[in-house]
């Protein structure tokens, strides 16, 4: 029992530092000098036949310099039409690349890589098939690059679409992920971000990456994060912008998101990064906690007592993190869901965390073993 109070009493430190984290991003504000950067759209694809067709639709209405961007996608051995479906798109947008694989080389990993040696732009912007975002996306996201000291921006994600109770708690367990990431951003410890909404340099991306000699499956976006960070300490912003936000989907059932979090989950093993260890094993130890006080709870009220007191105490402060959280995406009408995820995450991270380390995943008809 002592110990889990240690593991409390750090986790509301924790949460705490967060809560400062986010409060200390001050709001986006346009600054002058970034609208000559030369900027490349990298998309890596796998049968997206459903999306593409919207995903070049929206990169075309951008109302950046038509000029100084060009969409760069790379597919990695559709099994549909994705393929031809970008082929007539290019037809009647010039500063379309298309580009494959090559046979042996599979992976989100090496079609970003490819995109990036493609590319002679001074920034790279990287986004998902299946997503979406308003006009002035890539002016926004590359704005703060007019300062020669950011090599890295973090922009914000979120779902829309959200009409089922399933697809809100998966949207409010998300947006604690991308406040969280966002949170560390401000803290000046970046530990994750999302590649549906990020920018970097593209010679500091050469510089630093590592994906030929990185077997990890998943992670394009994290450990290309931590390599800058510990190379280039300081020089990634998280963009607090409503106007910013990427939107993407929530998954329609239970298998898809739980094969999903075990793909996410799967390459913390890989962690370099000590805040990143960090952060990962208090929540998962703090959550465990919580499942094994309530197991134990049937044979003394000594258990119960603490599980409540415990349970009652993370809710209060994850409810204080994710309040301002929750304003800014303006999804408040969530805040509603805090309680009952509360009552379900113990137990879904303590699952997702013994899968991730038992079992493979399926990604886009690939079977990922551990």
């Amino acid at each position: 029992m002592i110990f889990i109070q240690l593991l409390f009493f750090f986790y509301v430190g924790m949460i705490i530092s967060f809560y400062c984290g986010w409060k200390k991003i001050e709001p986006f504000n346009l600054e002058v000098g970034s609208k000559n950067l030369t900027v490349s759209i990298v998309v890596a694809v796998r049968n997206e036949e459903e999306n593409i067709n919207s995903l070049v639709k929206n990169l075309k209405s951008q109302d950046y310099n038509a000029s100084l961007f060009d969409i760069i996608i790379i597919d990695d051995h559709s099994i549909d039409n994705t393929l031809e479906i970008l082929k007539n798109e290019k037809i009647e947008c010039s500063n379309l690349k298309i580009s494959s694989l090559e046979k042996g080389v599979i992976g989100k990993k090496q079609a970003i890589l490819k995109g990036v040696k493609l590319s002679s732009s001074d920034i790279i912007l990287t986004t998902d098939a299946d997503c979406k975002f308003s006009n002035s996306w890539i002016s926004n996201m590359v704005n703060k690059f007019s300062n020669i000291d950011v090599n890295l921006i973090s922009g914000p994600v979120a779902y829309h679409l959200e009409d089922t109770i399933f697809a809100k708690m998966q949207s409010l367990e998300f947006l604690s992920l991308v406040g969280s990431g966002a949170a560390c951003v401000g803290l000046n410890k970046p530990i994750f971000c999302n590649a549906a909404n990020m920018a970097y340099r593209r010679n500091v991306f050469l510089e630093v990456n590592d994906y030929k000699n990185n077997n990890v499956f998943s992670g394009d976006d994290v450990f290309l994060l931590h390599k800058i960070k510990n190379k280039y300490n300081g020089s990634t912003l998280f963009l607090k912008s409503f106007e910013s936000i990427v939107y993407t989907s929530p998954l329609s059932n239970v298998k898809d998101f739980i094969n999903q979090r075990i793909r996410w989950a799967s390459k913390s093993n890989s962690y370099k990064d000590f805040d990143s260890i960090i952060v990962a094993i208090l929540v998962f130890l703090v959550n465990f906690s919580l499942v094994m006080l309530l197991l134990l709870s049937p044979f003394s009220f000594f258990y119960f007592k603490y599980f409540i007191l415990f349970f009652l105490l993370k809710l209060f402060c994850d409810y204080i993190f994710l309040k301002p959280i929750l304003g800014f995406f303006k999804k408040n009408d969530l805040i509603k869901l805090i309680f009952p995820l509360q009552i379900i995450y113990p137990f879904y991270i303590t699952l997702i965390t013994v899968l991730s380390n038992l079992f493979s995943f399926n990604w886009k008809g690939r079977i990922q073993k551990k």
